[in-house]
């Protein structure tokens, strides 16, 4: 083993160590401090070369995010989201019928915006529904929990790790391929997991008693900057089909389309943009900037390729499948992902082997539902409860609900994808 071997090691070892304990005593790094210290140790211990660093880091997954976080943050500035959960609390008669809009709005609403975004936007509003009605709220955040990450995996721009795929994989139509493999099991998984959470919350089906009514209107506090974010958004999305599908100018991909419409929502915002520009997950833009580096620093020490004869080969569905759901659970799915896309392509999957890139897809952001730190979304709910006077989720709690939820979702996925081929 040469030098740069077992420097890299020892910086995985750290960045992922920390990433997996956090939580755990008095360890509390989040992921991207723990991923810019493997990115900066990279650097300095000489992995990397500096220039090499620098031309690692995907540039258009990079502005793709930061795009698609400024529509989400624009949607919530607007009090857009809480004007949405709000009117579902006094449209719902009872806290079933309240679980199921909750759930179905974050599934839908994840299939188009970031995931996290969803999950940090809604939560204090279930929160707030506690004092609004005094209900009990905690099948709520599961159904939140539940439903931004199943809604997620249908499209590229569900989830930071679907983008990466999309964009790395070198798949050719990455809208079209997602839509066609993954859409179908996404809404029968859907329905499934609604009626699964019935059964788990059976006992949770109180009548709602509004105490604080209010006007909806009120809480849309900037009613166009709600409307340009959501024209935006309308447009987007078939946008992406579009240029995906016909190739109509080399200029006019998802990326840009993402970037020109977040520049309309600044340039149109007033007041109120500084206050989007702020509300832009930044920490996540860190995660994926220190990411690109210390992936690629794992694929120079030949770290990466050594680790390929103790993981699942991921050059089957199978493969994946059962690296996705469990690697997940130990550095979070978007690391996983990241340091598998450069290993397939290694043991020569190809482009256009859709199947097994989007059972990577599917299977790393279903396990999210497995356990709390499966993934960033589920933490964000529950420190954002927390922060509220709500509760969190506790590690077994969790897993009492995410493991019947992952059973279901993975046996569906993985039955349609292995019997589903599309002749193109």
């Amino acid at each position: 083993m040469n030098t740069k071997f077992i420097e890299d090691l020892v910086i995985l070892f750290i960045t992922y160590g920390l990433i997996a304990m956090r939580g755990v005593g008095r360890i509390d790094i989040q992921p991207w401090a723990a991923m810019l210290l493997g990115a900066a140790l990279t650097i300095v211990l000489g992995v990397l070369t500096p220039q090499q660093a620098l031309s690692s880091i995907n540039l258009n997954v990079i502005l793709f995010l930061i795009s698609l976080f400024t529509i989400s943050s624009a949607l919530e500035i607007s009090g857009f989201f809480s004007y949405l959960a709000y009117k579902l609390l006094i449209g719902s008669r009872n806290s079933q019928r309240l679980l199921f809009r909750i759930f179905g709005l974050s599934a839908l609403l994840s299939l188009a915006l970031s995931n996290d975004g969803i999950a940090g936007a809604f939560t204090p509003v279930i929160v707030s529904m506690r004092r609004q009605a005094r209900i009990n709220v905690k099948p709520l955040l599961y159904a939140l929990a539940f439903g931004v990450t199943i809604g997620s995996v249908a499209l590229p721009v569900g989830n930071p790790q679907n983008l990466l795929i999309a964009l790395e994989s070198g798949m050719p139509r990455p809208f079209v391929e997602f839509a066609l493999y993954l859409m179908p099991p996404t809404i029968i998984n859907i329905l499934a997991t609604y009626l699964l959470l019935l059964f788990l919350f059976r006992n949770n089906d109180d009548d709602i008693a509004i105490e604080e009514v209010r006007r909806p209107e009120e809480l849309l506090i900037n009613r166009r900057l709600a409307y340009t974010a959501l024209t935006i958004l309308v447009i987007l999305i078939p946008l992406y089909f579009v240029t995906d599908i016909f190739n109509i100018s080399p200029y006019l991909t998802p990326v840009t389309l993402t970037f020109m419409g977040a520049s309309i929502i600044y340039l149109l915002s007033g007041v109120d943009r500084r206050n989007i520009a702020h509300g832009v997950d930044w920490s996540t833009i860190l995660f994926f900037i220190g990411l690109f580096i210390v992936s690629e620093g794992a694929l120079e020490s030949g770290v990466l390729t050594a680790l390929a004869h103790y993981l699942p080969q991921p050059t089957t569905l199978l493969g994946v499948f059962v690296s996705g759901l469990l690697l997940s659970q130990v550095i979070s799915n978007v690391p996983m992902v990241a340091l598998y896309i450069p290993l397939m392509r290694e043991l020569g999957v190809t482009p256009n082997n859709y199947v097994v890139w989007v059972g990577l897809a599917a299977s790393s952001t279903i396990a999210g539902n497995l356990t709390l730190i499966g993934a960033a979304s589920n933490v964000i709910i529950s420190e954002a409860s927390e922060k509220r006077g709500g509760e969190g989720f506790s590690f077994m709690e969790f897993m009492k609900y995410g493991v019947p939820v992952t059973i279901v979702n993975a046996v569906i996925y993985y039955a349609w994808l292995s019997y589903v081929h599309f002749p193109f």
